[in-house]
């Protein structure tokens, strides 16, 4: 058996994989997202195990999948860190690669990915992915599946009586681009990642600072900005608290068991840890919370990852209510990179290769 994987130099998804693989006296391989988009495979003459991995925090293999997503003037690009663009074609040329993967796959029946190119594509897509899990899960309601533009957005808003929703991406991750709206009348509060500049047009960035905007011309300008995206809009769930911060779960699936659940906490709405916010530990949540609370968590996101065919393993972001009732926020293929946590003495990458 040979361990196979695909991502590009520097990764480090890439590297903690590897490290476990040669630990274990297995060998292992790089497939580059450069060589898929050249059609550049390996001959394979025996039993592989594939991993695909994440195509983010490298700029040439973003340009990459621009490229494949029809935007000509990719290669041109400069660096501009944390600008958010060209998500449509980011995710057309994601699904272009996974593509050129799957028919690879076909061609190589030797060959078993631990993570299937559909159901990454799934994953990635968040509207079709929530509906897809939606019929078997709790899930968080979907107002609109394609937020048009501010205007048509607030006219929905009033005419179902809303008080407040989030605002979502179709193809982010790490809480990019996402964004919390209130409206009262005609106030109207927004908190969000976003950091807008307006010098030399309209430029959108990714901010480690939660930012709040109650000027309705700044929010129009930022919605619309974003909407050219595509954007979806869901019911807010009041999660439950710990120690008077909002509380959600990242669970790590793997194998169809939940192995890893990390409590997320945050004074405010938006929890991801790369943003500052509090690792907590599961064992005070439960003592608080209740085991029961915890296990229907656990349950609901093992649930979620079975109904995706061809997910091995996870993160599954749950919140709990403040009536104790569990929903899924969102499945993600590439959610089980956990720095600095272990279970059982073991990392993630660890448990993946002991279940496979």
């Amino acid at each position: 058996m040979q361990y196979l994987t695909i991502g590009y130099h520097g990764s480090r998804r890439v590297r903690f994989w590897e490290e476990v693989v040669i630990a274990n006296g297995r060998e292992h391989q790089l497939l580059t997202f450069r060589q898929i988009a050249n059609d550049d495979f390996p001959t394979i003459q025996q039993a592989t195990t594939l991993r695909i991995t994440s195509p983010g925090e490298d700029f040439e293999t973003y340009k990459l999948l621009l490229s494949l997503g029809g935007y000509d003037e990719a290669q041109s690009l400069e660096f501009d860190k944390g600008r958010i663009r060209f998500s449509r074609y980011w995710y057309k040329g994601w699904c272009v690669m996974l593509d050129k993967i799957s028919t690879w796959l076909r061609q190589n029946p030797d060959i078993k990915a631990i993570n299937s190119p559909s159901a990454i594509q799934l994953a990635f897509n968040k509207v079709q992915c929530q509906r897809h899990i939606s019929y078997k899960v709790n899930t968080p309601r979907i107002f609109l599946n394609e937020l048009g533009n501010y205007e048509s957005f607030i006219q929905l808003f009033d005419a179902l009586e809303l008080h407040q929703v989030f605002i979502k991406p179709w193809h982010g991750s790490s809480a990019s681009g996402v964004m919390a709206f209130r409206k009262s009348g005609n106030k109207q509060i927004l908190y969000t990642t976003i950091h807008l500049v307006q010098k030399e047009g309209i430029k959108l960035y990714n901010h480690l600072k939660l930012q709040k905007y109650s000027d309705p011309e700044i929010i129009k300008t930022i919605i619309n900005e974003m909407a050219q995206h595509g954007l979806m809009v869901e019911q807010w769930i009041r999660k439950k608290t710990f120690q008077h911060k909002s509380v959600d779960l990242r669970i790590v699936v793997i194998g169809g068991e939940a192995v890893f659940v990390v409590p997320r906490l945050s004074p405010h709405f938006i929890t991801n840890l790369h943003l500052g916010n509090e690792k907590g530990k599961i064992e005070n949540i439960e003592a608080r919370w209740g085991t029961a609370c915890i296990e229907a968590a656990k349950q609901l996101a093992i649930k979620a990852v079975a109904t995706i065919e061809g997910l091995f393993y996870a993160g599954v972001d749950v919140a709990i209510d403040t009536n104790e009732q569990p929903y899924v926020l969102e499945v993600n293929a590439f959610g089980d990179m956990l720095l600095n946590i272990t279970h059982e003495g073991k990392t993630t990458y660890e448990w993946e290769f002991e279940l496979i």
